[in-house]
């Protein structure tokens, strides 16, 4: 399953209680930007949210268990080191996206986001 968050200013992946519903017998790893700002992941995993990580910080994932998501951010480039300032390097959502696609398997065939994406209201809920 795919989701496209639309909350501009949030994101799912700031909102644990939504985390965690989602992660209920599963594993979820979510990925937000803001345009031209900041990119946040979590990773959560049956209910439990397992790593999180903020492009601001500067800083590796922290969380009860980052040891899946940290390897794939390294690795993509996504922590900016000393000789990156001087060089033209990805935006942190793209490399976001590289860091799921090789750490989680995860990706988007082009063609599926041609055109309308299937949409889905959901009324928030008290609780």
């Amino acid at each position: 399953m795919y989701l496209v968050d639309a909350s501009p200013q949030e994101g799912v992946v700031s909102r644990e209680s939504v985390l965690v519903r989602l992660s209920s017998g599963c594993e979820v790893v979510a990925a937000w930007t803001l345009v031209n700002s900041t990119t946040r992941l979590a990773h959560v995993r049956d209910g439990r949210v397992v790593a999180r990580c903020d492009a601001w910080s500067y800083e590796p994932a922290s969380g009860i268990a980052p040891q899946r998501l940290n390897p794939v951010l390294e690795q993509v480039g996504f922590f900016p080191g000393e000789r990156d300032e001087e060089e033209e390097r990805p935006s942190s959502a793209a490399l976001a996206l590289e860091a799921l696609e090789q750490g989680f398997g995860l990706a988007v065939d082009a063609e599926a986001v041609r055109g309308p994406l299937p949409t889905v209201v959901v009324p928030a809920t008290a609780g």
